[in-house]
């Protein structure tokens, strides 16, 4: 008996054995599964963001195509009437920039359907600048009087407004496949949220077990305990990680679903800072972007301790100077001149924030997280992160553009009819629900056809960002001046009653008959006649409210123009 039990403690130890390399292997392959998993994920995740920087860069190629076609129309009109050959400059480079344009939308159209409306777009692009050429060359052969007949004829608007129509519809379904995109996002963190969930709870009973058979027999196996828990510490490490990368997936995704929803720049930049600072708890840090002039950097939004300025110069930050993100957390890195003396000890990361090709900005991070041992995973998603809140950013931008360009009248700057449309059934709407008056000015101005044959549509153009000027100049803040039609132009004046928009009338009135223009050596002068209308005292609907206001200006013009009537009353003296 004595001799065979050698045998049995061996046997058992052999059992023993066999548990824990069986163990072992499960938590390695339950490792490489959570090592594997995010890198497939991943690289759905590259081809979505890839989808989606071409869904924005066909967007803003659309807006482009638009904004140089509406040079080339201004540049050609401006030619027919003065006749002057430096008139054609604008035209004749947005005639040579298209070309170039047409041929990468086709590029970036591999659809059937896409392919299909961008013919079509292109075939009504090509009759805009046949057209135009037409123009230009009647102008050069025959004289203004042909040419302007052929501008009068109506095609090039025609042609003109079916191109806004055919890309205002491809800019839509284009932000329908974003959304597609997001879901396909979501959905992919969701998986990866799944994956590491299993994965831990995997990891948990493998970790049970090693720990059950590690308690029956392995107290006399010290090295198989110890390759046991170095398993356990890997396997933690990696479930740490996998959940790591995983919240911040969906943090990310997260992010480009708010910015997507975001109307402003500021607004966008609060959402990026406010993510950061859930995302990256151990940093502070401030987001900055170039105002229009191109000159200084604005900061936007910070969080955490950051105390940096409020402006900066392009020059102040190494990032921006080299075009890449910029690590200054060692002794003998290069600091930026923005970094406080204050935070100069501190390790700082600087991140251009770039979207094809073109700077908007740039983010900067400080924090002793910076310096940590494990830190490069932390830098290389923030590099991920700021390039998808630089292409978010961009996207808001370039929706706010493609919003104001269809509430906005091209000539005076004002809103259109359409936006005063919608203003005035919300404001009616509000004063029905408080009890307040909203006042509306209808404004002609007197003998306008009379000032275009004197002097020209340029002329009458001049007169109309003239007066548009001065209504900017006369309202309130709260107040939408818009341009109604013509040489139409209206006032919404909310929380305003008629004695009061009487009064205001009067003094645009008085403001616009004061008016002086210089014009080819010419004085350009004008009076306008003004109806005055409100509600309650004129009827409680918009359709209503606004004949009001047009039957008085109407009045006025009866009764000798240059004067303000309100409805219902009369002239103010």
């Amino acid at each position: 008996m004595r001799g065979l039990a050698p045998a049995g403690a061996s046997s058992l130890s052999m059992k023993l054995e066999n548990k824990l390399k069986l163990s072992a292997a499960c938590v390695i392959a339950v490792m490489s599964l959570v090592a594997i998993g995010p890198y497939f994920l991943n690289a759905q995740v590259r081809g979505v963001m890839s989808e989606l920087k071409r869904a924005s860069a066909v967007e803003r190629q659309y807006a482009t195509m638009l904004t140089l076609l509406a040079d080339a129309e201004a540049a050609e009109r401006g030619y027919v009437i003065t006749g002057r050959a430096e008139f054609l400059q604008p035209y004749n480079a947005a005639v040579g920039l298209l070309p170039a344009l047409r041929t990468n939308l086709r590029e970036r159209h591999t659809g059937t359907a896409e392919r299909m409306v961008l013919d079509q777009i292109e075939t009504l692009t090509s009759k805009k600048l046949d057209y135009m050429a037409q123009v230009v060359k009647t102008r050069d052969e025959r004289g203004f009087e042909a040419a302007q007949q052929l501008v009068d004829s109506g095609r090039g608007k025609t042609y003109m407004d079916q191109l806004r129509s055919l890309i205002g519809e491809q800019v839509s379904d284009y932000a329908l496949h974003r959304a597609d995109l997001r879901e396909t996002l979501t959905s992919s963190a969701d998986r990866a949220a799944s994956l590491a969930s299993i994965a831990t709870l995997a990891d948990i009973a493998l970790i049970i077990a090693v720990l059950f058979a590690a308690n029956r027999g392995l107290r006399q196996r010290l090295a198989a305990e110890s390759r046991a828990n170095e398993a356990s510490e890997q396997l933690r490490t990696a479930a740490a990680v996998a959940e790591k990368r995983n919240l911040q997936l969906l943090g990310g995704g997260d992010m480009l679903q708010a910015l997507e929803l975001a109307g402003t720049t500021d607004e966008s930049a609060g959402i990026v800072a406010r993510f950061f600072h859930r995302l990256l708890p151990g940093l502070s840090g401030s987001i900055y972007l170039y105002r229009n002039s191109r000159d200084v950097l604005e900061r936007k939004a910070s969080w955490g301790t950051a105390d940096d300025a409020e402006f900066i110069e392009p020059l102040e930050c190494w990032a921006l100077r080299k075009g890449s993100a910029h690590d200054g957390g060692h002794a003998h890195a290069l600091q930026c001149g923005h970094a406080g003396a204050s935070d100069a000890a501190l390790p700082r990361l600087c991140v251009p924030l770039v979207t094809q090709g073109n700077v908007i900005g740039f983010i900067t991070l400080q924090g002793t997280a910076l310096a940590a041992p494990d830190s490069a995973d932390d830098r290389a998603w923030i590099l991920r992160l700021a390039e998808q809140a630089a292409l978010a950013l961009s996207n808001v931008e370039l929706r706010a553009s493609l919003r104001l360009q269809s509430v906005i009248d091209p000539l005076t700057q004002l809103y259109n009819r359409r936006y005063l449309d919608e203003t005035l059934k919300r404001e009616l709407n509000r004063a029905q629900r408080r009890g307040t008056p909203v006042a509306v000015l209808m404004i002609d101005l007197d003998h306008f056809k009379r000032v275009n044959d004197t002097f020209g549509h340029e002329g009458g153009d001049l007169l109309l960002r003239s007066v548009a000027n001065i209504l900017k100049q006369s309202v309130r803040a709260c107040d939408v001046a818009c341009r109604y039609g013509g040489e139409e132009l209206i006032v919404l004046m909310p929380d305003c009653g008629l004695d009061s928009a009487a009064e205001r009338a009067e003094a645009i009135r008085a403001a616009i008959a004061g008016l002086h223009l210089s014009y080819n050596a010419q004085v350009l002068t004008a009076t306008a006649s003004l109806g005055v209308a409100a509600y309650p005292a004129c009827g409680g609907g918009p359709e209503l409210l606004v004949q009001e206001a047009d039957a008085a200006l109407y009045a006025a013009k009866r009764d000798g123009r240059n004067r303000v009537v309100v409805a219902g009353t009369g002239a103010v003296d």
